[in-house]
């Protein structure tokens, strides 16, 4: 498998229901984005890892998907905050309930995982960033 399989996986998963998330217009950031599509819009980095090893030219590695939501928080700050918070902790159970039940092609490690909430001064929005590790297999 691919990272960019992988990727577009997360991707996928990340538009269907629960969470129905439209895809930003950029990967790099939503500054593209019209300001009124811009509440519950995700976009996914990928940051190489580590390569634990591999022959015959093929390697299992272990990279990072940062997974990125916006949501207008308008007049209610507090309940955005608290709609974040829990999206990081769903978000994370999908990405894992999809490499063990419904791909089988990759692995989410228990270490590397993270969150950070971030709102700048004079935005109408606050964005979650979701890390999750990803182990896989892939030809050289």
């Amino acid at each position: 498998m691919r990272i960019d399989t992988i990727r577009e996986r997360v991707s996928s998963v990340m538009a269907k229901q629960p969470f129905g998330f439209g895809v930003a217009k950029t990967p790099f950031d939503f500054d593209l984005q019209p300001a009124g599509e811009l509440d519950r819009v995700v976009r996914i980095e990928v940051e190489g890892g580590e390569v634990i090893g591999g022959f015959n030219y093929s390697e299992e590695r272990t990279d990072l998907l940062s997974i990125w939501v916006a949501r207008k928080h308008a007049a209610t700050p507090e309940l955005t905050y608290q709609d974040l918070i829990a999206d990081a902790s769903s978000i994370r159970a999908a990405v894992i309930r999809d490499a063990h039940e419904d791909s089988g092609e990759y692995q989410v490690p228990d270490d590397g995982a993270g969150m950070t909430l971030e709102r700048d001064p004079g935005q109408s929005y606050a964005v979650l960033r979701v890390t999750v590790p990803v182990n896989y297999m892939t030809t050289a």
